[in-house]
């Protein structure tokens, strides 16, 4: 706090300076200028020479979008990388935990027990929030207690170091830097001080978590005393997170999520992403779970069928509401969070099918491995990069239709394995023909060596190719699921050899005892 506490007085002082100065110009006369040279400011390093590049860089761009260069001195000045902002950015858990674990830690019954009571406390607030803006008010308190737990969840992060640290890392820059501009317009404007610059580790703000552009065009001022308090006024709160999801397209007294039960020969390559008529899925033989109500209106809606653990996992049909809440936070398992602490809230029930933990889910390292194997059989997963996404998704779902298997798009260990082996059997092929042809009569003679170990070949080792040697290499060759060529080569060299290693040693002959 004390570099906040810092940077304000500073940025106060410059912007005062800078007034000062614009009084005295209207005094004096006007003459004909050279174009002001461009600011020029200048930093202390942090240490990291990677980063203030980038904050040098960056501070004129600042400027030259308009930023008052006193506040871009003094937003920045002092500013380090922090190592643990980029170690969670690189492990969201909406990206690298099971599905299950996910949804099993943020949906619990002391959170809906705590969600529900906080619901009837503020019934009135909720209620009158709710008719303005059309956005149920159960969702609403999903999200307030998805993004800090009712707005108890401590924010510990300085969000101008945040943002500045997630823009100098580079994977997404011009995002970042969007966002600092606008947290210096925030500050310039009097909208945020010192306390409101705590943040999440990725810099976002207050109680609903609005980025710095989010809050300046969708944070509302609810009971008009000429704030938009998100850090501490429940009416403003809660106004501004429906405000948020009524700009972005929510349809009044529309469902979010039902859950439903496929039947037995149900094509699961149809929960693809793509919106059918509800109607479709009706005929489909989708069946709701909890009775709901598919009358004509609601059959007439578009809706997606989701499969958040594959096949054996629980199936939920996805209205046009449900990818409102995702655009709050990208992630499938984000809104679908969202909605069953909503449905908790109002009394309904969580998931009917349990959650299929026994076919594992994959770590992140193994979802590289997955991605980078997809990639070179063809299947276009994306650059590898661990986050288990739409491409990924896809590219498992085309692979497995090319397998005749059920297409859910859902990677599990046995998964990966089968399509690691399916790569190395390309290798291993690609090798085969590539191989050159063994010439001489002492690599043909060790080949042979090794085959008749491996009772592939009788007879004796006499360095000369014939049938009996190229039916013993065929023989070989089908054995490690090779194309049977019946060529002596390199390859083939090489894999009987190291099969002959995996053999148990030979056993040795008794010496018999003279009597």
């Amino acid at each position: 706090m004390a570099r906040i506490s810092l940077f304000f007085s500073m940025m106060l002082a410059g912007l005062a300076v800078g007034g000062s100065q614009a009084c005295q110009a209207q005094t004096q006369t006007t003459a004909p200028t050279a174009a002001p040279a461009p600011v020029v400011l200048e930093f202390a390093s942090s240490g990291d020479a990677a980063f203030d590049s980038w904050r040098a860089g960056f501070a004129q761009r600042a400027v030259a979008a308009g930023r008052n260069p006193a506040m871009v001195q003094s937003m920045l000045a002092g500013l380090r990388p922090d190592p643990r902002i980029v170690s969670q950015d690189q492990n969201q858990a909406e990206f690298v935990r099971p599905v299950w674990d996910y949804i099993n830690r943020a949906v619990t019954p002391e959170k809906i027990s705590q969600g529900a009571a906080l619901r009837a406390q503020h019934a009135q607030l909720f209620t009158a929030v709710e008719r303005r803006f059309g956005v149920d008010a159960d969702i609403i308190a999903g999200i307030w207690g998805v993004e800090t737990n009712f707005g108890a969840f401590p924010l510990a992060y300085d969000a101008p170091q945040a943002l500045a640290t997630l823009a100098a890392d580079g994977r997404r820059r011009g995002q970042f830097e969007t966002y600092l501009l606008a947290l210096m317009e925030m500050a310039e404007r009097g909208f945020a001080g010192p306390e409101q610059m705590k943040s999440s580790w990725a810099g976002a703000l207050g109680q609903p978590q609005f980025m710095p552009d989010v809050y300046l065009t969708t944070a509302v001022d609810w009971d008009g005393d000429g704030k938009k308090d998100i850090w501490t006024n429940q009416g403003d709160v809660f106004a501004s997170i429906a405000n948020y999801l009524a700009s972005r397209g929510w349809k009044r007294s529309e469902p979010v999520y039902d859950e439903v039960f496929l039947p037995q020969d149900f094509d699961y390559a149809l929960a693809d992403g793509t919106s059918r008529p509800v109607s479709q899925w009706v005929g489909l033989g989708v069946r709701s779970t909890s009775g709901f109500d598919y009358s004509a209106p609601i059959q007439a809606m578009s809706a997606q069928l989701y499969l958040p653990a594959g096949a054996k996992g629980p199936a939920l049909i996805l209205f046009p509401n449900f990818g409102v809440i995702r655009t709050y936070n990208p992630s499938d398992r984000y809104a679908m969070t969202v909605s069953l602490l909503a449905r908790g809230f109002e009394g309904g029930s969580g998931l009917v099918k349990p959650w299929p933990t026994e076919i594992g889910s994959l770590q992140r390292e193994e979802l590289f491995e997955l991605q980078a194997a997809l990639n070179k059989l063809g299947y276009s997963a994306g650059t590898p990069d661990g986050m288990f996404g739409n491409n990924t998704r896809s590219a498992v779902r085309r692979y497995q239709q090319a397998e005749g298997m059920p297409a859910d798009g859902y990677p599990t260990p046995a998964l990966l394995t089968r399509i690691q082996n399916k790569v190395t059997g390309i290798d291993r092929a690609a090798a085969q023909r590539s191989a050159a042809t063994l010439r001489t009569a002492t690599s043909i003679r060790e080949l042979q060596r090794a085959l008749i170990r491996l009772s592939r070949l009788r007879g004796a080792a006499d360095g000369e190719m014939g049938p009996a040697t190229e039916r013993a290499i065929e023989s070989f060759e089908r054995s490690i699921r090779l194309e049977p060529t019946g060529r002596a080569t390199t390859f083939i060299l090489a894999e009987a050899k190291k099969a002959v290693s995996q053999l148990p040693p030979p056993r040795r002959a008794k010496k018999r005892r003279r009597r």
